[in-house]
Parts: structure tokens; sequence; C-alpha cells
């Protein structure tokens, strides 16, 4: 018999589980007892209720218990079980839940039995120490007590203790095998004496000896995952551990950082080298006897041609078509072979035939197409993401658009999932994140997510683009927001200061050309303008002749039709005209200011990166000295 159990914080998805099961199983609910509402989920949503005001994020306590295959027990006896394990854990008299799975191709059984931790008289979630330990004990106890085959409590291997929850989630979001991983440690422990030893021994399965924060050693995978050296994995103690160790400096360790920027470089550089190709004997042996019999029947070919013209004649005339004995039998081209288009007139010569063949072998991939109903930020990320080269390039496009990338915090995890459990249950939808996932945040504070419809990849292609890209740099989704609410409010700031700037320098000219005098009220020929004057001469002071030429034909036209303009119309379309240049000139102006401060910022940021390549490479020097 084997039980497992574990803690849960959502009523409702443990409701759902327990009444649908898997996929290929049959569901029942056999038992709901303790509780106030006559349905499952209305109940486990009760006890959520309860839980808040005890601030218990896991109200919850699921176990899981199953026999052999071939072991039936009756109703009865898993009832008894049932309440064995709770009177083992300390939660009897608590309201539970109890339901039966069964395989609908085997018909194998199992039971599931949900209990409430919350104590509705003291309102205190019921502590739970060593369950695992209590869970193994009685499961061997109702083996005797039922007769059943025992289960061993040991894992089979070397090594005797499983991968924690967050080891397993560390490789499911990389994507490696936890346990591939950890037998390869291992293994290299066994057949080493000493640090040097081991350390060249993990170098040959790939990984990499770094120095850790809290424990001594901690070893990088390929994909960049941490592994701490210690009990679980090598089933030694850490003193035994640090002996075995004492030939190695730990201060000279690479930190976790450098070992995943040192993997991530051997990783890139495996990926630029060309593969040698694979050789086959049989299939190279069979393209040579091909070639031979080719060239044999090829070669009878040609010396029949100096034998059929002369049986022909023999045979007699009527023959459409003869064959020279001078001219031998015309090769394929050798595009045709290669299955390219032919050659085109004129260009013939071997230089012009493999300059083609070169320019379509090395003819780049067609740049992907961007869906047609992105629009707006999407349409922006979708773009940055595709013409982007790294992650670098990625974040600096996204920046220019006034993007920036977040990577979702703990908390804000688990409040969009009970966010999202919420809308889900009103008929709403509401994004759910994981922890540590990047996102876009937006200077409005919009969130988009990084997937398929925003960038064109599945989830594995966007980490592995994104995995060289610090995550500890980046900020949570709020304080992303505040950071870009800042950014927003200073650059008006400045936008209003340059404006002020400019205004005052405006007036003051303007004040200096109105004392001056001669100037006020006169047009280029000395006499006093009108509004039809400002609109032909406009073009002319631009540059543009022949614009100039169309306003002085609509200058004539109208001055026909139009009766003369007085002074104060003048003067308010002199005044328009002047503020209509004024917010030209500023416009240009704040765009050179604007683009001044982006290369000023470019340019201290790749100071920064090449200050960050010295160091690590008088880093790596080191190393090797």
């Amino acid at each position: 018999m084997i039980a497992k159990g574990t803690t849960h914080n959502n009523g409702v998805k443990l409701a759902n589980y327990m009444t649908t099961g898997k996929e290929g199983e049959r569901a029942e609910l056999w038992e709901l007892r303790g509780f106030e509402a006559t349905n499952i989920k209305d109940a486990f949503r009760d006890v959520q209720i309860m839980a808040d005001g005890t601030r218990c994020q896991q109200p919850f306590f699921h176990v899981q218990v199953r026999n052999r295959e071939g072991e039936v027990l009756t109703r009865p006896q898993w009832e008894m079980a049932a309440n064995r394990i709770e009177r083992m854990l300390g939660l009897a008299g608590q309201p539970r839940a109890i339901a039966f799975h069964t395989d609908e191709k085997s018909g194998h059984e199992h039971m599931h039995i949900a209990w409430s931790r919350i104590d509705q008289d003291a309102l205190k979630a019921i502590e739970l120490p060593f369950f695992k330990d209590r869970l193994k004990k009685i499961s061997r106890e109702l083996e005797l007590h039922f007769g059943l085959e025992p289960v061993t409590s040991a894992r089979e291997g070397p090594i005797k203790y499983a991968p924690t929850r967050a080891q397993e989630e560390q490789a499911r979001r990389l994507g490696v095998d936890i346990h591939e991983t950890r037998d390869a440690i291992r293994a290299a422990w066994d057949r080493s004496d000493s640090g040097r030893s081991f350390e060249v021994a993990l170098a040959d399965q790939g990984l990499r000896l770094a120095q850790g924060e809290r424990r001594d050693f901690i070893v990088i995978d390929r994909a960049g995952g941490m592994h701490a050296l210690g009990k679980r994995i090598l089933g030694v103690s850490a003193a035994e551990i640090r002996e075995r160790m004492s030939d190695l400096d730990r201060n000279h360790l690479p930190s976790v950082q450098q070992a995943r920027d040192s993997i991530h470089d051997v990783t890139q550089a495996r990926r630029r080298e060309p593969k040698a190709p694979t050789w086959d004997r049989d299939r190279d042996d069979r393209l040579w006897q091909d070639a031979v019999a080719k060239a044999a029947i090829e070669k009878e070919k040609t010396e029949r041609q100096f034998v059929e013209p002369k049986r022909a004649r023999e045979k007699g005339a009527g023959r459409r078509e003869k064959v020279s004995p001078f001219m031998p039998p015309q090769a394929k081209p050798f595009r045709s072979v290669l299955g390219l288009s032919p050659t085109p007139p004129g260009k013939t010569t071997p230089r012009h035939l493999f300059e083609a063949t070169a320019r379509e072998a090395t003819r780049p991939d067609p740049t992907p197409v961007m869906p047609e109903n992105l629009k707006g930020i999407s349409a922006h990320i979708w773009r940055a993401y595709n013409q982007s080269k790294d992650h670098r390039a990625f974040a600096a496009a996204l920046d220019e658009h006034g993007i920036a990338l977040a990577a979702v915090t703990k908390e804000e995890a688990d409040r969009s999932h009970k966010v999202s459990s919420f809308a889900k249950e009103i008929g709403n939808f509401a994004p759910r994140y994981r922890e540590g996932e990047i996102v876009a945040v937006t200077e409005r504070g919009k969130v988009y997510q990084l997937t398929r419809r925003t960038t064109g990849d599945e989830r594995a292609d966007i980490e592995r683009f994104l995995k060289p890209l610090d995550r500890k740099s980046l900020q949570g989704i709020e304080a992303t927001k505040e950071t870009l609410k800042a950014r927003t409010e200073h650059r008006d700031i400045e936008v209003q200061a340059f404006r002020d700037l400019l205004r005052d320098t405006k007036n003051a000219e303007r004040l200096r050309k109105a004392q001056t005098p001669g100037r006020q009220g006169r047009s280029r020929s000395g006499k006093r303008g009108n509004a039809l004057d400002v609109v032909a001469n406009a073009p002319i002071r631009a540059g543009g002749a022949a614009l100039g030429t169309v306003a002085k034909v609509v200058e004539g036209i109208f001055s026909l039709l139009s009766p003369q303009l007085t002074p104060e119309q003048v003067r308010d379309g002199e005044n328009a005209k002047a503020k209509r240049e004024a917010e030209a000139e500023l416009s240009t102006d704040f765009a050179k200011y604007t683009s001044g401060l982006a290369q000023e910022r470019q340019a201290r940021e790749q100071e920064r990166e090449a200050e960050r390549r010295l160091q690590r490479e008088r880093e790596r020097g080191g190393r090797e000295r």
C-alpha cells in the first residue's frame, strides 16, 4: 500500500479533481462528512472562506492511497484505512471527503481523501508534523492487517532521497531531466577521490562546479539550473564533502552567474561549430558501385554510337534522326543535376555558374510574416522579437516604444492565480502568470505576456531566447509600473521645461524685433501686407519655388475677389503665423534634444557593457592562472 499526502490551497480545483479524475478514470464521490453544504465545491469554498480568518494559506490536506495491481479491498476496508490515517495524523473529527477513482481499462481502484485543517472551535489550522513518515508507518501497518504484499520505502539506486519540489519545478521550467542530472553528479562523486578529480568528472558531463551563497559548493547543469551538494544527492554529510574537497580553494571557484555565463558561451560556440559529417561505409560503398556501373553504361552507349549509323544504313533509308559519329552524347547540364533552375542565356561560363549556385545555396531564410490581426503594442512586441538578434536588442527595441521587461514575483503569481480562478467562476477571464515569467509592461500599466500570439514562437523557444537575460536585474510587475510612471512624469517635466525655455527665448526675440524701427507691419516690397501675402511668402522662404509660384497665382486670383483686409486682421494673421512657426521649431528642437539624450544613454550603456566584459575576461584569466 502506498499513501502520499500534500497540502492544498485551492478548494475548487481539488474538488474538481476528486469528482472528475484523470483522463481514462471514472470518479465516484463516496462520502462527504462534517460539512454544512451538500455539494463538495460549496463545502470546500466554505472552508476557504473560513481559512481567510485564520490566515492559513493551505487549509486542505489531500491523501491518495493505492495498492499494487491485482490487490483489491472492500469499501469497509477502505473506510477503515481512512480512519486509521485520520487518527495517525491528528485529524480525527475534522470534515472530510472521500472519492474513489477507477481505471476504465484495468478496473484498478484507489482512494482519495481530503480533510479540512481548520479547527472550527479554535479557528486555527491543525499542524501536520512529519506527515510523510507517519503515512509510511501506517501503510506498513495496514499491509500487515489486510495481508497485502509489503512495499519497500527505500528508493532504488545509489540516491536514496527524492528531489525537492523546488528542484522539480526548476527542472520542468528549464526543460531538463532532474533524475539524469542527479545521477550524473552522483556518478562523478563515486568515481572521484578529490576535489580536482570531481571537478573534471563533472566537466566531462557538461556540468560546472561553483561556489554557493548558502552552500559551500553548487553544481550548475547545462541549462543553468543549480544543484546543491549535500546528503540528498551524495549521501554523505557536509563535513565529509568539505574533507574531500579540501584540495580546492573555494574562493577561486566561479560564482553561480559566472558559471552560467561560461556554460552559455561554450554552448553557443558548439552551436556555431560545423558538425562533422558522419561516415557511413555501406552508403559510400553503394554510391561507388553505382558510379562504376553508371560509367560503364555511359561508355557502352558512347561506343555504340560509332556503330549505330552503319547498321541504320544497312537496314535502309527512312530514318528521320541520325546520330553523328563525330558528336559524343551531350551530358546533362550541371544545374539540372543539382535540381537548380537553368542557366540564363549569356551566363554559361564556370564563373557565372558557380556564383549563381552559391547565391541560391546561401539565400537567407524568409522573414516571418506578422499576423494581420496584431495591432498596437502587440505588433510592436512581435516586430521587436522577430527583428532582434539577441535578448539585449529585444529589450532595447521595446524600450524605444516605452515598453519594459519585468519578471513576475511569487506574490504576483499567487495573486494572479486567485484572481484568474475567481474570474473563471463568474464567467470572465483574467491572465495567470508563472513565478519568474518575463512579461512586457507599457507606460500605461498594461501587461502583455510573451506567447505564441505576440512573438510567433512556442514557450520553449521564447524561454531559450530570453535565458541569457539576468532575471535578478528585472523588477516585478508593480515595481516596473512605478518605474515607468516615474520616467513618464520626469519626461513630461523635461518637455514642459524645454517649452518654457523656448517660449521665453521667442518672446525676447519678438520683443527685440518689435523695437527695431521700420519692420513692423511691412512686407518685402515695403508695403503693408495682408493675409494672402503671408500665405504666398511662406513657401518661398521654405525654399519651394514651385509652391511659391502657385501661391502667387492664388494671391492674384483672390485679390480680385476678396476685399482689402484691415490692419487688425493683418496683425492677427502675422501673430498666428509666428505661433505656427514657433511650434514647428519647438517640435524640431525637442526631437533633437531627445535624440541627444538617447545617444548619451546608449553611450553610457556601451561603456558599462565594455567594463563588464573586461571584468569577466580578468576573472577568467585569473582562474586560468
